[in-house]
């Protein structure tokens, strides 16, 4: 009985201990730092090491340069309810693979970049914007360019559905703060691009 009392004492409390301690440490230090720079920090160099402790190598993080999207799809222009035109160079999702994905595990968009989701039907549409670490603005689009609905701001990784509200042919999605620079608002403001028809044709 003595025995087992100072194997108690001496060895597994002390372990208990340690084990609490450590756990106690990761739960409360680490992930909080962790959670911090992972939600908060869009910058691609942030410094993970240094407030962390060690390196984290993001293999899905994915960043492309606008200036090396010069096919004449990737040429968009967005046309303001005032008649001023903004040039941008824009990726293309064109098939399931590449909408499912969208702007997935990106940390860096650049200001005159975004992604144009091409459906090929008008239909209803939803989005969402799980692990997705950038705030964007969502834009609906009608089978004439013109914005059907607009979603500012969605918040960054959240798994709330964002409709459509009608049906529509397209969905552009552009660094967040952009469509109330240029002053676009659902019926005002159109997307001038090759997918689209001209604004006198009827949608389909």
């Amino acid at each position: 009985m003595r025995r087992l009392k100072k194997i108690l004492i001496f060895v597994v409390i002390p372990a208990f201990i340690i084990f609490a301690g450590v756990t106690a440490w990761g739960y409360f230090v680490l992930m909080p730092k962790y959670n911090e720079v992972m939600c908060n920090n869009t910058s691609p160099d942030f410094p993970l090491k240094e407030l962390i402790g060690f390196d984290f190598d993001d293999s899905d993080e994915i960043y492309v340069d606008s200036s090396k999207l010069t096919e004449s799809e990737n040429h968009l222009v967005v046309l303001s309810p005032d008649g001023r035109e903004t040039y941008y160079r824009v990726e293309v999702a064109d098939n399931d693979a590449q909408r499912r994905r969208g702007l997935m595990h990106r940390r860096r968009l650049d200001s005159d970049s975004g992604m144009l989701f091409l459906f090929w039907d008008v239909k209803e549409r939803s989005f969402w914007m799980k692990d997705t670490h950038l705030p964007l603005d969502i834009l609906f689009l009608n089978r004439d360019g013109t914005v059907a609905k607009l979603h500012e701001n969605a918040v960054p990784r959240s798994t709330a559905s964002i409709h459509s509200g009608s049906r529509v042919w397209a969905v552009l999605e552009l660094n967040g703060g952009t469509a109330r620079e240029l002053g676009l608002v659902p019926g005002g403001g159109r997307v001038i691009h090759e997918a689209f028809d001209s604004p006198e044709e009827d949608d389909l």
